[in-house]
């Protein structure tokens, strides 16, 4: 099992440091300096704070690496490349407003290790075995088209990434099978009408993916959430949604933190999420760390 409590502080205290940084030096009329504010009072949300460490704990950075992140959660890329300034990290994004504040914000810290660029991962605009390392933060599951998309970009990812490179994943994982629709835009699709928004694997669907893209696991941890009150994730998102108090739960737990003027999420994380190689409890997601398989 993995400690979220070891290596969260640490990441959450560089994040927030960075932000106040960046909006010391940022004009307040720029969406880098409102982003950066966001992130001074809440630097890592519920989910991503297990995320981020299965990460970390599974990522070996050495000077003279090249890094691709696909369209990570930003902040954890700006986390990485302030403290590996020896190693060039590559962040690509399909939309420009995920693209361009936070090439600010990198400008800001004076982060130069770190290139930003506006890029589709199913069609990236990289060398072949370019990079030792690819890492995705909750991202496959959002690759349009709803079939096929997500091995699109697995097949993309596996062309960059050098003989010998690892790939990083985390991507929703529940016990069944599910397809999430969200009426509206979505990402780079801007049709006003029903979109496809994202998939929930389940064992079978993952391992397929995993298989028809001739990856190999070298290590499958399941981040899982633990029953309680505040199980954050449960109401919000999963079973307890359709609960008659879990809007005005959530509404009041965020009611709460303004006046309070203090963010739950990673107090909560640490008390509700586990991340394990077994599932002990509702599983929510699931971080992978891959190779490629040899031809």
């Amino acid at each position: 099992m993995v400690e979220i409590k070891k290596n969260l502080p640490e990441i959450s205290k560089n994040i927030k440091v960075l932000a106040k940084k960046s909006r010391s030096r940022l004009p307040s009329h720029e969406d880098g300096y409102k982003i950066a504010s966001k992130r001074v009072f809440r630097p890592i949300d519920y989910m991503r704070c297990a995320e981020f460490v299965a990460v970390l704990r599974n990522l070996k950075i050495e000077p003279q690496m090249k890094i691709l992140d696909v369209s990570s959660p930003q902040w954890f890329t700006l986390y990485l490349a302030a403290k590996y300034l020896e190693t060039e990290f590559i962040y690509i994004n399909i939309t420009d407003d995920q693209v361009k504040p936070y090439k600010n914000i990198a400008e800001s810290l004076g982060i130069f290790n770190l290139t930003y660029f506006k890029g589709d991962v199913r069609k990236l605009d990289f060398d072949t075995d370019a990079f030792d390392k690819v890492i995705s933060i909750s991202v496959l599951e959002h690759i349009y088209p709803e079939l096929g998309g997500d091995e699109e970009a697995l097949l993309e990812i596996k062309r960059v990434l050098k003989p010998e490179g690892e790939l990083l994943v985390t991507v929703p994982y529940k016990a069944i099978h599910n397809v999430v629709y969200k009426n509206g835009a979505v990402y780079e699709r801007g049709e006003n009408k029903r979109n496809f928004y994202a998939r929930e694997y389940d064992k079978e669907t993952f391992d397929m993916l995993i298989e028809s893209c001739q990856f190999a696991f070298e290590k499958e941890l399941f981040i899982c959430e633990k029953k309680g009150f505040l199980s954050k994730d449960f109401y919000q998102f999963g079973p307890g949604k359709s609960k008659w108090f879990s809007k005005y739960l959530i509404k009041s737990l965020n009611l709460s933190e303004r006046i309070l003027q203090h963010p739950f999420d990673e107090a909560l994380a640490e008390r509700y999420l586990e991340i394990s190689e077994n599932i002990n409890h509702r599983v929510v997601n699931v971080f992978a760390l891959l190779k490629k398989v040899a031809a």
